[in-house]
Parts: structure tokens; sequence; C-alpha cells
């Protein structure tokens, strides 16, 4: 609590920034900020007022009115300005004015009397911090069989803390007539600063709903009761169905705090899979914890076994606030079942995610969560590979592929096509990004599957030697897998690819970088295993008209080779206090000598 200018009066500054807003929060939205700043104004307040503190911007904000004293707010209960009666609740709703006898009477009053809905709402809401009395506990259940937004106003009131109702029978009558949040007295509630659109940028009955959620989220018990009621509107279609993304997450997050005592609405979810509406369908699938339930799961399972997506009636737009296509909403309602049962290794994904590769449209994620299954999609694999296929497609299928055990009966493909991405690559002056991307992905699977093929050895040797210097590097990088039986070998085709580094052609990677540095942080990787390549490092490093990024990198380079950092630092100190593209990895170079090295001199970037 924070005391006010009026003795009587303390702001719940606490239940402002834990419960209904938060600390980072300046204003709701621009309505709700407008309305407080005309009820500041019509009460004299000045702009430079103090607040409760250093507690945010928005409880600052809200705790100004207060220092003009209860008589004076309680007299704008009347005022003519619907915008400034509706900001006036949420101001009294963290008033905590136990000995102020004329409050409680105005506020029984103004909440039956009020003529605006949101208004009568917010007073309900408001005085469930005065919920002790008998009289306002007993007005709010009369108001719980008023009209839906006394009904949801006085629910609110009866159940948040502080003072939160222990009546079995009027927390069941509370919890009906929250359900009321997706109607009418949703869209109430919505001209409340508590759910203001503009701040949670979604639809009334949307942005309605999740606050009410998260009202509850503190008591899960209630929480799963309200809910339960909540999903058997949306089956039926009481609810709109844009509230079903936030009652799944609800379900969802239920269901990982406590799996047996939540395990109820597993089911629930389960049945709007095959929910009339695409939206809710969508909304359904998308969990990360009901899985674990063999009732979702076997719904996810016949998701599977449905007609393919596009197969549906009616591929039109649908009718309500979703413009997505059924075959469009299907087809991700398909394609994340698909998903969610492959990373639990359930068989029954198999069938499709094999027609997929057949159909050479399955992508590199679905298959690395299938890792389990590729005793059974590898034959597949293997057959699509031995296709000539589009760049992006060989990339997704090594990639994915790239954890899965037992790749080497599919080396002769991938031999096969690294030899046509490497023709395509020679072919043009500016090869394609997905054909080095396919390229680099077929080098990598073969550093862990064909370091012992002598076809593979083959094709990585002459590609190491000869043409694009990218791909050359990538194949370099993989030769690099047979340990240190392969340095002499190693370090003569990283020379080469320098002494190669002024032909015409492309300097730098589809990824940004130079070649040549590459080729030296490759060596400098090697340490003492690449001594002989020093000789040509020192030419480099010391020879003023190269390029300074190559300088630098062939600096790092002799230093990790030779645990000399004395000979690396003038070159490296003069780029690190220039400016130009060698900085950086100088400053980065000097960075790691004095971490390592801690004892040269002048090594201080």
């Amino acid at each position: 609590m924070s005391s006010m200018g009026d003795p009587h009066v303390a702001f719940l500054w606490q239940t402002v920034v834990h419960r209904d807003f938060d600390v980072e929060l300046d204003e709701p939205g621009r309505r709700s900020g407008a309305a407080l700043e005309a009820l500041t104004a019509d009460l004299g307040i000045p702009d430079d007022a103090e607040g409760c503190g250093p507690v945010g911007e928005w409880a600052d904000k809200l705790s100004r009115p207060l220092t003009a004293g209860l008589p004076a707010l309680l007299a704008r209960l009347s005022h003519p300005d619907i915008a400034v009666r509706r900001i006036l609740p949420v101001v009294l709703a963290y008033a905590h004015a136990p000995a102020e006898e004329v409050v409680i009477p105005a506020l029984l009053a103004r909440s039956e009397s009020d003529p605006d809905a949101p208004v009568r709402l917010g007073l309900l809401f408001a005085l469930g911090l005065h919920c002790d009395r008998p009289e306002v506990r007993d007005h709010l259940r009369r108001r719980l069989q008023g009209e839906p937004a006394d009904a949801l106003g006085a629910a609110l009131g009866l159940l948040l803390p502080p003072v939160a109702e222990t009546d079995a029978e009027v927390i069941d009558e509370a919890l009906e007539a929250l359900t009321l949040c997706g109607g009418e007295a949703g869209e109430a509630l919505a001209e409340l600063a508590w759910c203001d659109p503009e701040w949670s940028g979604l639809p009334a009955a949307y942005g309605s709903v999740d606050a009410v959620d998260s009202w509850l989220t503190p008591t899960p018990g209630l929480r799963s009761r309200w809910l339960t009621r909540m999903l058997s509107g949306l089956w039926d279609g009481r609810l709109d169905a844009s509230a079903a993304p936030v009652l799944v997450e609800a379900a969802d997050r239920l269901f990982q705090q406590d799996r047996d005592a939540f395990a109820r609405h597993a089911p629930a979810v389960a049945s709007l899979l095959e929910h009339p509406d695409p939206l809710v369908r969508r909304a359904a699938v998308n969990t990360h914890h009901l899985p674990a339930h063999r009732t979702y799961t076997e719904a996810l399972a016949r998701v599977l076994q449905a007609p393919a997506p596009d197969s549906r009636s009616g591929t039109g737009a649908v009718s309500g606030s979703d413009s997505l296509s059924l075959s469009d909403a299907d087809a991700d309602v398909f394609e994340r079942a698909l998903g969610v049962l492959a990373r639990r290794g359930d068989p029954r994904c198999i069938p499709p995610i094999q027609q997929r590769i057949r159909q050479g449209t399955v992508h590199a994620g679905l298959l690395r969560a299938t890792a389990d299954l590729a005793d059974h999609l590898w034959p597949h694999i293997r057959a699509r590979l031995g296709h000539d296929l589009p760049a992006a497609e060989v990339c997704s299928l090594l990639t994915g592929t790239s954890a899965w055990r037992g790749g080497a009966p599919v080396l002769p493909q991938v031999v096969t096509g690294l030899e046509r991405l490497s023709r395509r690559i020679d072919a043009t002056d500016s090869p394609e990004f997905d054909v080095l991307e396919a390229a680099s992905a077929a080098c990598t699977f073969l550093r862990t599957w064909g370091l012992a093929d002598e076809a593979a050895l083959t094709t990585l040797r002459r590609l190491a030697r000869a043409g694009d210097l990218e791909l050359g590097l990538a194949a370099i990088r993989t030769l690099m897998g047979l340990g240190e039986s392969s340095d002499d070998e190693v370090v003569r085709l990283l020379l080469n690819v320098l002494a190669r580094r002024d032909r015409p052609g492309r300097v730098i990677g589809r990824r940004g970088r130079r070649f040549d540095t590459n080729a030296c942080d490759s060596l400098g990787e090697l340490g003492p295993r690449a001594l002989s390549a020093s000789p040509a490092l020192c030419r480099l490093r010391d020879t003023a008209t190269e390029a300074g990024e190559l300088r630098v990198a062939a600096a790092s380079a002799l230093w990790k080779i030779t645990g000399d950092a004395s000979a690396a630092l003038p070159v490296l100190h003069g780029y690190a206090t220039a400016e130009g593209p060698a900085a950086a990895p100088a400053r980065d170079a000097l960075r790691r000598i004095e971490r390592t090295s801690p004892s040269a001199s002048g090594t201080k970037a």
C-alpha cells in the first residue's frame, strides 16, 4: 500500500502492478490514457503532482486522482463525460479506505443506477475491494442475476483478491457468470482500461476472455472450473471462435501444472480438432503439453487419417472473424499434428512423411523431428536423392537427416548430387544461394558418413583443388574430419586457396565471409599441426598492400599456430585502432590473446 494525500486512503499499487497491469506499462492504450488525463484535469490536479512513487508509470498515474480526496472522486460518479465515468472505477478499485463510510453507499447506488453498462461493470468490480462487508457481498450476489455486464462485474468482484469468495454455491454462480466474458458482457469489459483493446491488440471478445483467464491464473482450481464451462460453450457455438486460442492455451498450461488434476481438459481440446470452424481447429492443434495425454494424441492421429486437406469441400472463405480458407486451415492443422506425432516417434506419422518425401514437399524441420523413425524413411530419402532435384530440396533432405543414424547407404546418391551441384556452381560467375547451401550440406553429410568411402573422398579432393573457392573450402572442411593423418594434405589445399585469392571472380561467400580469411582461420584452427604454413602466413601478415582483413586473419592464425603473440601484435593493434572492415576482427583477436596470454604486453584492445 501507499498512503496518498488523504490519510484515510491507501493506494494498492501491488494490485495494479501484479494482478491487473504491469510495472513497465505507461498506459493500457491511448483511450484509457486520455480518459485518466481528463479525470485528473477535472479534479484540478497539476501535471507534476506526486503519485505513489517508482512502481511503474501507469500505477503512478492511477494514484494521482486520489490526492484530490474521496469526496471529490465520488462527486465525479455522475460526471457527464462517459470517458471520465469509465476510468473512475479503475481508480477506485485500488483506493483502500476502510474508515470511509461514504464510499460504499455511493458505489452501491451508482452500480445500479448508471445507464452505461461498462461503468456499472467497473463499479461492481471495484466493490470487490469491500467484499468483507455483508451489504457489499449481498449486493454483488444479487447483481449476478442481473444483465450480462452486471453479472460479469459482480463475479469479478466476488472472486478476485483481496477479498475472495469462499462459499461453494456462490463460487459456482460466479464462475457461471464469468463465462459471459465472451459475449456482450465482454464487449462492456473491453471499454474499460483493464481490457483496453489497443493495449491487448485483440478483438473485444478475445481480449476479454484473455483478461478473465489472466485474473484466474493464480487460482488454478477456479481457472479449471471456468475453463470447463468455456470449452463447452466453444464447442456448441455459444462462444465466439476467436476465444479458442486463449482457452486452448489455458488447458495446455493447466495440464503442464498438474497432469492428474487437470487431465479432464485434454478430451475437450481433442474434440475441438473436429470443430466445424477452421480457426478453432487451428487453435486446438497448437499445444505443447497436451500431446502427453493419450486421448489428445489419438485425436491428432485421426487428423492424419482424414482426407487430404485440399480434398475437403468448401475451399472458399469462411464466415465469422476467420479469413482463412478451409484448405489453408486444415493444411496447418495437418502439418502441426504431423510434427507433434513425429517428435513423439509415433509410427502413425510415417506414411504421410513418406508421401511428402516422394512428392518433394518435406521440410528439414519435420525430418529433424523424425530421427527415431529413420529406418523407415531412409529408403525413400535415397530414392528421392537419386533424381536431379532442386537445390533447396537437396538442402532440406540433407540438413534434415544430418542427425539421423544409418546414413551410409545414401552415400552414392549424395556424391552424385554433389557432383551435379558443383557443375551448376562452375557454370556461372554468380551461383545461386540455394545451390551453394545444398553443396555445403552435402559436404557436411559426407563428413559424417563419407570419410571411409573412396568415391566420396575422390570427389572431395577434386573439389578442394579446383573450381569454386567456396565449394573448395567446404570440401576441405570435410577432409579435416580425417584427423591428423590428413594434416599435410589439408594445409596444402588451404594454401592453394590462398594462392588463388587474386583470380577473377567471387572473393566473398554466400554468408559474407572472405575466402582468404576463411582459409587462414582454418589453418589457425589446426594450430601447431599447420606449422608448415607459417612462411606463407608471415608474408601475408607483413605485406602492407594486402587487404587489412587478410593481414589480420594471417596474424591471428600465426599466433594460434606458433603461440607467439608478440609477432601478431603490431598488425593487430594497427587495425584495431583504425576504421574499416579489419577493425572488428583485429579487436576480437586482441581480446582472445589477452584471455589466453595475459602476460603478453600491450594486448589491451
